[in-house]
């Protein structure tokens, strides 16, 4: 099929504790990138931590775990289908081990095994859904004729994960029901009560960053209100440097939107915020033990400066706010425009390909996934899909997700000229013949054996293997010709006409 090139971004890692707060998410999301809460067992004691996944500036995958005993590395990241793996590095009082995981992402869970020179460790966990960036508090700010007006807006969840929300005044009495917050937009009705009078309103307004802008909507007319988080300066991931007599650990905090939080996989309640002035206390039982630990301390923009007390003593802490790494994103527009390939031919390339179950196999331009979702389907082998047009990106994981072949095919948005194809076994192409040549220095590096089989289009300077014609004529493009070739590949002189 055609297409364009692709990018595509996530990844951060971190084991989380039974207790913590964040919840699991749905299986709309079967990739690896957020985070996983993970519980393992150590000599008869249940355990936990986070593992984050994300994807740096430049595409990579990257990872953490963070623990009761702080921040670890993860480093050779892997998924190829539903497998996992990674290698964590433990750094405690100097000393650096390893571990490794191996496991699988099946139907929202990341299951395997931890082995590292102490033995192995089983782990489970499953992924935790994201906070909605509308919880919290809210200062809303309106005027009613030249009169300003100050209240607060609290959304929050219940248990079944439905928002609601309340309006607090020194005037009335005020009921909040439909909240909905969808794309940035947080809508709601409210019925307003002044003394034996009833006033119906309505509520839209955009979230941006810690600021909400809308308009309440009521027989008064429309009435501009903006709103400010409160607790804003404290909202965010937090890096923390504690310093101990055996050296500095590192350690995160976590702070919700509504002022809930973690401190490593430990939930807090509340974080209190009082101008610059910030603090929390949490707890967790360890074997027979209860350690409970309290932090006080100073905001000062993105740096926290304070005191981490706990049964042990106090100890200082620093802490830089983390800025979410965003995965580079290609500027360039795709090559060519969507036309994708019949299906009749999908099936005639993946034929003389001679695709198999052990196939690895790369759509460049993959457009809307079909010709790697109908080699997992038909062949039961593995397959990437790559494009640089986000809506295709969008069609093909909805392809994937329709056939349920996420277990086998991963899509992701790039711009193929930028790609390492050394791991593919099959190379699929749509693309012009100037593409095709350009793809030559990228090609000439796969390992002996691969095949590459390409629709309509050929390759100046690269004598085909083998060219098929498939005569059609009920399709509005005619003929459809597919070129196979095998590498190493077979190069021939080209004319200057």
């Amino acid at each position: 099929m055609k297409s364009v090139h692709r990018g595509f971004g996530l990844v951060s890692l971190v084991f989380v504790l039974t207790l913590c707060a964040g919840v699991p998410a749905a299986a709309q999301d079967k990739g690896l990138i957020g985070d996983w809460d993970m519980k393992m067992n150590f000599d008869g004691r249940q355990m936990a931590s986070i593992l984050s996944f994300a994807r740096d500036k430049g595409g990579e995958l990257t990872g953490r775990r963070v623990s009761l005993w702080g921040i670890s590395e993860l480093k050779e990241i892997k998924r190829e289908g539903k497998d996992v793996s990674f290698v964590l590095i433990n750094r405690r009082r100097g000393e650096e081990t390893e571990s490794s995981f191996i496991g699988t992402l099946e139907k929202g869970k990341l299951s395997g095994v931890l082995t590292s020179d102490r033995g192995e460790v089983k782990a489970e966990g499953k992924k935790i859904r994201p906070m909605p960036r509308i919880l919290g508090s809210w200062n809303m700010t309106f005027k009613i004729g030249e009169q300003e007006v100050n209240t607060v807006l609290v959304v929050s969840a219940d248990k079944q994960k439905k928002l609601r929300a309340e309006w607090q005044s020194e005037w009335g009495e005020h009921e909040i029901t439909d909240v909905r917050f969808k794309d940035r937009k947080l809508t709601f009705n409210r019925v307003s009560t002044f003394g034996d009078r009833k006033m119906e309103s309505t509520y839209e307004g955009t979230l941006k960053g810690h600021t909400l802008n809308g308009m309440i909507e009521s027989e008064l007319g429309e009435i501009a209100a903006k709103g400010e988080r409160v607790g804003a300066a404290v909202v965010g991931r937090w890096r923390l440097e504690i310093a101990s007599e055996s050296g500095t650990r590192t350690q995160m905090l976590r702070v919700h939107p509504d002022l809930s939080g973690l401190y490593g996989p430990v939930p807090i309640k509340r974080v209190r915020l009082d101008g610059k002035q910030m603090g929390f206390k949490t707890g967790w039982e360890f074997g027979e033990r209860t350690i409970e630990i309290s932090f006080a301390g100073q905001v000062e923009g993105r740096k926290l400066t304070g005191e981490l007390t706990s049964n042990r003593g106090s100890r200082q802490v620093e802490g830089q706010k983390i800025t979410p790494a965003r995965a580079k994103e290609s500027s360039r527009k795709p090559d060519v425009i969507f036309v994708p390939t019949p299906q009749h031919v999908v099936e005639k390339m993946l034929e003389i390909a001679k695709v198999t179950k052990e196939d690895l196999i790369y759509d460049l331009g993959c457009g809307d996934g079909r010709i790697v979702v109908t080699a997992a389907k038909k062949y039961g082998c593995k397959g990437v899909g790559y494009d640089i047009s986000r809506k295709r990106v969008k069609e093909s994981l909805e392809n994937v997700e329709k056939n349920n072949v996420a277990d086998l095919v991963r899509i992701e948005r790039k711009d193929i000229f930028t790609l390492d194809l050394s791991e593919a076994s099959v190379i699929t192409l749509y693309l012009l013949p100037q593409l095709n040549v350009k793809l030559i220095p990228q090609l000439d590096k796969l390992k002996p054996g691969t095949r590459i089989v390409s629709h309509d289009f050929d390759m100046k300077g690269v004598r085909p293997d083998k060219v098929v014609v498939m005569s059609d004529e009920e399709d509005d493009y005619g003929d459809h010709t597919v070129y196979l070739w095998t590498t190493p590949l077979n190069k021939e002189e080209v004319s200057e006409e």
